[in-house]
């Protein structure tokens, strides 16, 4: 059966991750993606090192691939009004860039709606569509300062520590595709498409969940926690004798089976460390003496023990660890596919699996242009003006390669 999504069409116009994630996830379950991108340059990512092959942008790969890649001037009239001529007929528009900075070329949400009652237009910027920062620019680093998660990241007493994830792009590129498919919902009893506002401000303020709710119970200020929980010990990193592991024993019966399993039964009846409220409140006494036991054998041996016991434990795995683990080869999230004229590729898989309709990888993330020529054919226009609007560069054209060039 085809994927949940097949028969929508989408336009994208949008750069580096946020954007073209919620973009790649609607392709991802059957959408219909058009990339618009910068003749000559594209999308910026598109030139950030390391590369597959000396040629695509590892980043560019990992939220592009299943989209069509179509090369316009949008500052050039004939150029914007091909966009505009797309979006008149699709079923959804995404961009990520600074609010109203697509107005010039008549890409602003009022302009299409008129045309197009039916668009669902979202929006993903840096602060949302209102407010006093609304012009201004964000990206994910700078997210993750301004919204306060930095500032709870790191270990105890150190510096600020950017999450190694880019949790503030791909979280707003998730909550564009949430907000999309909910204004699916709507359309489907109205008729009637809307405007989807969403920001990375508050992607971020909504994942710090119970940082907040903590903060306006207690009216500490939270810091710093390193790989720890501020409510539940032990629920953190420890170094065992060769590297590091990670205890996640989060309730009584867990406390107790992780004492067994450690050979430390007497923990579980000392009065300091008895409750959750004992353990956390003598945490530093508590971490110390964990710590020194699990230093004393390894990682594969203290994994081995807690695991029989049901007590969540596991190696703190490096990338390269990890894609080969068995459950993310069974769960198919690591994929090969083949780039023409470059060579294959491994990405990411699927993160949503369906038992009758599933998403597939078809496409290749695209070639700069590499669709022009197709969906201006599929427009209606005909080679002479294609070759005009070329010619000027309101459109960038990349022709097939050969069989010798390849």
């Amino acid at each position: 059966m085809a994927p949940p999504l097949s028969g929508l069409r989408v336009v994208e116009i949008s750069v580096a991750m946020a954007g073209p994630y919620c973009g790649m996830m609607l392709a991802d379950y059957g959408a219909e993606v058009i990339k618009i991108e910068r003749v000559g340059q594209g999308d910026d990512s598109r030139g950030w090192p390391p590369y597959f092959h000396e040629s695509m942008s590892h980043y560019y790969a990992s939220a592009n691939r299943n989209k069509r890649s179509l090369a316009l001037d949008l500052k050039d009239p004939g150029g914007a009004a091909i966009a505009r001529q797309l979006v008149a007929k699709a079923d959804i528009f995404v961009d990520n860039y600074r609010y109203g900075a697509l107005a010039r070329a008549g890409l602003d949400y009022e302009s299409l709606s008129a045309v197009n009652p039916r668009l669902i237009y979202c929006s993903i910027s840096g602060f949302g569509a209102s407010g006093p920062r609304r012009d201004d620019p964000a990206n994910d680093l700078f997210m993750q300062a301004f919204s306060g998660g930095m500032s709870i990241t790191g270990e105890i007493g150190g510096g600020p520590v950017k999450m190694g994830i880019s949790v503030a792009d791909v979280g707003a590129g998730m909550l564009g595709t949430i907000g999309i498919l909910m204004a699916l919902e709507e359309r489907h009893r109205s008729g009637r498409g809307q405007r989807v506002d969403t920001s990375l401000l508050e992607g971020q303020l909504s994942m710090l969940s119970y940082h907040l709710t903590r903060y306006f119970s207690t009216g500490v200020v939270p810091g710093p926690g390193g790989s720890g929980s501020a409510v539940s010990v032990p629920y953190q990193a420890f170094q065992a004798s060769d590297d590091w592991l990670v205890v996640a024993a989060f309730n009584e019966r867990m406390w107790q089976s992780f004492c067994r399993a450690i050979g430390q039964p007497e923990w579980a009846d000392d009065p300091r460390f008895a409750n959750a409220n004992g353990r956390a409140e003598n945490r530093d006494q508590l971490i110390g003496l964990i710590n020194a036991t699990l230093s004393a054998d390894t990682v594969k041996a203290w994994v081995g023990k807690l695991e029989a016991t049901g007590v969540p434990c596991t190696a703190v795995n490096r990338i390269d660890q990890v894609v080969e683990e068995a459950q993310v080869v069974d769960r198919e999230m690591i994929v090969r596919m083949d780039v023409p004229g470059l060579g294959p590729i491994r990405v990411a898989g699927l993160p949503i699996k369906f038992s009758g309709t599933p998403g597939r990888i078809e496409r290749h993330p695209p070639h700069l242009g590499e669709h022009t020529l197709e969906i201006l054919r599929e427009l209606g226009l005909d080679q002479e003006k294609i070759d005009a609007l070329a010619a000027k560069g309101a459109v960038g054209v990349k022709r097939p390669r050969t069989d010798a060039a390849a």
